[in-house]
């Protein structure tokens, strides 16, 4: 970072390179490799990983040729792959291999003689390979090379990596080990050198092919130093970035009159009688983990100070909430909460669900008494307006399924009397499901014997799509809650502990599981739509 990193910054160096990438190599080549290998071809793969040292690289190499290790040092590479910790990524991979026409794996000691069912487990995949170095969009080169030749291989499997999947992403050298670790060596590392020119200046017995559009080849161009005053702005972004005290006295450490001297001193005075910072430190003292957060977020949505989100970060949003909160209770406004505060506030959000379940519990005491009630009178005697006035009320109450039970029965037993083209005409707007369907099937037989039926399910369509919208939006919200089986689990659980009845706890939502998730929404007067929103999570998780 040139001048950056010196004198009083070199903290800020310290902190800075953690978050950056590296350079990554996996190097699967000769070292602790078993006897019966090695003969013929000649590189030891210390070429290939010297040469990467020297440009920089992390060289990953198994110690040994067994495939505990070599599956180790892949996993490695993956991960840093996955956690975009890799700006530039170099895969050598030597013989022996074994191909079966699809795929071709780079073998361990333990592969000698294999069969070919049991060739993935003792060995390395090239498909696999090339699977991990496309993970991130960054420059990757695959090296391959036949290596020793194993013997011994069983029916089905053939010596060298003849075949295997190519990805447009990764540039393949193929070729003798000499020459791939000369080339990587001489060009491949080099700045500036280009993938074309690569394939275009390739030794006798060397192939290049894959990705040849990246200009800059691997290392990407020779970069200009900046000048000083770039370094100053980049020096005062980065002290931006980190807003205290000892990073704007480190700025005007190295620039006592420098540009933004003037600004950095008005931030130092400002920080320095700024309420807010005391504040903050404080909250920053209780050490507070992303799910003391999250509960903190629910906290406060259940005693109605919305913080815009139940995601563990104190945004915009729920820094508002906590201010809110503080002012509705006396506190000094500053948005960060202290010891005392985060108590009082658990103290109110329990005592809050607590008054809320005991209200839902009076209320679905109360629900479920008018619905024995309202069965009692229309649909108990089993006629079929009673059974669909008693549905129409309640779909999803205590007799819904033995009602719905008793009108197919009955819509069964019409079936039998009705003329065969009323019939057709009845099950092709069923098959069809849709309020165009029934409404048509309506305007041809007004007084179809299924007419009560078509009448109730156009009825039910048409409130969905009215109400489509806002069911949408809780289906969406769902997914953010039911992403794993365990949360599925635990959400069917906790239903049935709270007195609806979702079903076997299995992790599938199924339609009673949906009428448990709607009788809960109703008892806790949310919008009825089957799916958990987040505040049908917020009630759920809250009640004792």
């Amino acid at each position: 970072m040139f001048r950056l990193c010196s004198g009083l910054v070199t903290a800020l160096c310290l902190i800075a390179p953690a978050a950056l990438a590296e350079d990554l190599a996996l190097v699967i080549g000769d070292r602790g490799q078993a006897i019966a290998y090695q003969e013929e071809d000649g590189a030891d793969a210390g070429a290939f990983r010297d040469a990467l040292t020297q440009a920089g690289f992390r060289v990953v190499e198994p110690p040994d040729r067994d495939i505990r290790s070599m599956r180790l040092a892949a996993v490695n590479v993956e991960t840093a792959l996955t956690e975009g910790r890799v700006d530039r990524l170099v895969i050598v991979a030597t013989g022996p291999f074994a191909t079966d026409g699809s795929d071709s794996w780079v073998l361990s000691n333990n592969a000698q003689g294999v069969k070919r069912v049991m060739v993935g487990a003792m060995g390395i995949s090239l498909n696999a390979l090339t699977a991990i170095a496309t993970q991130q969009d960054i420059p990757v080169v695959m090296m391959v090379s036949p290596g020793r030749m194993p013997k011994g291989l069983a029916a089905g499997l053939q010596p060298g990596p003849r075949a295997y999947r190519m990805s447009e992403d990764v540039t393949y050298i193929t070729g003798p080990s000499p020459a791939l670790a000369d080339m990587l060596a001489g060009s491949v590392l080099l700045e500036g050198v280009s993938f074309a020119e690569l394939a275009q200046n390739a030794p006798d017995g060397v192939k290049v092919e894959g990705d040849l559009s990246r200009t800059a080849g691997l290392m990407g161009s020779a970069a200009m130093p900046p000048s000083d005053e770039a370094v100053e702005t980049g020096f005062w972004q980065a002290v931006q970035t980190f807003d205290t005290i000892s990073a704007y006295r480190m700025y005007l450490g190295e620039y006592p009159e420098g540009t933004h001297a003037g600004e950095a001193r008005e931030r130092i005075a400002y920080l320095q009688d700024e309420p807010e910072r005391e504040a903050k430190s404080t909250e920053e003292g209780l050490g507070l983990s992303r799910n003391d957060r999250r509960e903190i977020q629910r906290n406060l949505a259940l005693i109605g100070f919305d913080p815009k989100g139940i995601d563990g970060i104190f945004g915009p949003g729920s820094r508002a909430a906590i201010s809110d909160w503080q002012d509705a209770n006396g506190f000094g406004v500053t948005g960060y909460l202290t010891g005392n505060q985060l108590l009082r506030l658990r103290d109110q959000a329990q005592a809050e669900a607590k008054r809320q379940e005991e209200e839902a519990r009076r209320r679905q005491e109360e629900e479920e008494r008018k619905d024995r009630a309202y069965w009692q009178e229309t649909g108990e005697a089993g006629g079929e307006d009673g059974l669909r006035a008693y549905l129409d009320r309640y779909p999803d109450g205590l007799y819904a399924d033995e009602a719905q039970e008793a009108l197919d029965q009955i819509e069964a037993a019409k079936r039998e009397d009705a003329e065969r083209e009323e019939r057709e005409a009845w099950d092709a707007a069923r098959s069809s499901d849709t309020a165009e369907s029934y409404s048509a099937f309506l305007n041809t037989y007004p007084d179809s014997t299924f007419a009560g039926a078509a009448r109730a399910r156009l009825n039910e369509l048409t409130d969905q799509r009215e109400n489509a919208a806002e069911i949408e939006a809780a289906r969406a919200q769902e997914r953010q809650f039911t992403s794993t089986l365990i949360a599925r689990v635990l959400i069917e659980r906790r239903l049935a502990s709270l007195g609806t009845n979702p079903g076997a706890a299995d992790g599938d939502f199924t339609r009673q599981t949906r009428r448990a998730i709607r009788q809960f929404q109703r008892s806790r007067n949310l919008p009825v739509t089957g799916f958990i929103s987040q505040a049908t999570m917020v009630q759920l998780m809250a009640g004792r």
